[in-house]
């Protein structure tokens, strides 16, 4: 049961967004509004996923400030997560997407739209001109969703953290905002195609400023944002971060 959830639940969006994608973007291109994008696909998403019975809880949304742009740093557990952002942080955040996602036709064009940036993950001189040009678009008010753990956790630890995210922040000059998934390994694991309905709770952290933090001292800025995620972390998750493993629910089948 719970592999045919998973694969109902990404039928489903896959199905809507070949149906809907046209119309948002053509849209989005008349009006120069990326909201006609993020409004219609956070409904989208916020549907797929009551169907399957997966609750999402947020605290911590009164801590942004809706006119500063941010670099916002989750831990990430599972996909199930990256729609989230999208539907329920209140606000607009792009991506820096693995340029083979671009292939895809009309999604491809509609996330490039959103300010989402291409990464060639086999090129490092690419890499850095991505991270550039994300850069250019923070300083210019868009925030970014970036994983400083650079790719999802296999067991739930917590991996360790990449600089990028840290670089991009201080070079834009804006804050960096931790974010705790929790709930996101147990509700679909990574690797698998099967759901398990849960609740996923997003915790938006304080920003923390990034005025005086250079290359020199970015890991006390990591270390700090790293502490962040951990103390929102139910006390399983903390306990797999500590060297356990997480349990999972058994599946129907």
């Amino acid at each position: 049961m719970a592999r045919l959830r998973g694969l109902f639940l990404l039928t489903f969006w896959i199905t809507l967004i070949i149906f809907f994608a046209p119309f948002m973007i053509l849209a989005a291109l008349i009006t120069k509004n990326e909201n006609y994008i993020y409004k219609p696909s956070g409904a989208l998403i916020r549907l797929g996923l009551f169907l399957v019975g997966v609750r999402v809880k947020v605290t911590g949304l009164e801590r942004l400030d809706p006119r500063q742009a941010y670099i916002l740093t989750p831990n990430h557990q599972s996909f199930i997560e990256v729609p989230l952002f999208v539907t329920y942080l209140g606000r607009n955040p792009a991506y820096l997407a693995k340029k083979e996602v671009f292939k895809y036709p009309i999604f491809g064009f509609g996330i490039g739209l959103m300010g989402c940036v291409r990464v060639d993950r086999t090129n490092s001189v690419a890499a850095v001109e991505s991270a550039r040009l994300a850069t250019e678009k923070l300083k210019q008010g868009k925030s970014f969703m970036v994983y400083p753990e650079g790719t999802r956790s296999p067991d739930g630890r917590l991996l360790p953290f990449k600089k990028g995210a840290f670089m991009m922040a201080i070079e834009a000059g804006v804050p960096v905002v931790p974010v705790t998934i929790s709930g996101g390994s147990r509700i679909m694991p990574k690797g698998e195609i099967r759901l398990t309905p849960s609740t996923v709770v997003l915790t938006v952290h304080e920003p923390i400023p990034t005025t005086g933090y250079s290359r020199e001292n970015i890991a006390e800025l990591m270390s700090l944002t790293r502490a962040k995620i951990l103390s929102a972390l139910s006390e399983e998750e903390i306990a797999v971060c500590e060297g356990g493993a997480l349990k999972r629910e058994p599946s129907a089948h």
